[in-house]
């Protein structure tokens, strides 16, 4: 079985991948920064091409020399985006269409990609019970917006071309090289550990960390 990863090489992918390997799978992997993991220990069994999610052409070429049997779409903007809408809305919902369509001209029914516990919005608007896949989407931020839509994308495709599109709505991923997004999560614990103070700019939020090794 052949996989192709888009974004392949940042924080989540590149613990997907070796993951991917291990269950013997063939991985091709396109990302913009196609040097930013080291797949040489795993040899052919992943192949690493630089490509642009925001350009169809580049994900229809990847997806036509890769001839995956499915494709993981993890190319994302990490952090809200707010001082960059015009870029933030090509590469998170542009890109993700050019991903669902790309794969449906192809004949690659089955997609996955990452979305988010942001759609769900604050706690408080669930009071103290468990929320559920089921519940409505309260999340208002450009960040959680664009991954309501993104699941709206997915549904309009699933419904009208019979696609199996699923995405997965992970908690806030940590890890102690998340350097870029939503860090705060990821500070209180690596900062305090080298013996440095940590602040909390956003001290009334609720956090529900999720290391990235168990997200992969």
């Amino acid at each position: 079985m052949t996989t192709l990863v888009l974004g392949g090489t940042g924080f989540i992918g590149k613990r997907a991948v070796p993951r991917l390997v291990q269950r013997g799978e063939k991985v091709v992997v396109m990302d913009i920064n196609p040097g930013a993991a080291d797949f040489s220990e795993f040899g052919d069994q992943v192949e690493v091409m630089r490509g642009d999610i925001m350009q169809f052409q580049d994900v229809v070429t990847a997806i036509m020399h890769a001839k995956p049997d499915r494709i993981m779409n993890l190319a994302y903007l990490l952090g809200s985006g707010d001082d960059t809408p015009h870029f933030t809305m090509k590469l998170n919902i542009l890109g993700m269409d050019n991903c669902f369509e790309a794969a449906r001209i192809s004949g690659v029914n089955r997609v996955t990609y990452a979305s988010s516990i942001a759609v769900s919005g604050q706690q408080s608007n669930f009071g103290d019970r468990v929320i559920n896949e089921d519940d409505p989407m309260h999340g208002t931020s450009q960040y959680a917006m664009h991954k309501r839509f993104n699941e709206f994308q997915a549904q309009q495709f699933n419904q009208v071309y019979g696609m199996s599109i699923t995405g997965i709505r992970p908690a806030n991923v940590t890890g102690p090289d998340k350097v870029r997004g939503s860090t705060d999560h990821v500070q209180c614990l690596t900062l305090p550990a080298s013996g440095q103070p940590v602040s909390f700019p956003k001290a009334g939020l609720m956090r529900l960390p999720v290391h990235v090794d168990d997200v992969a």
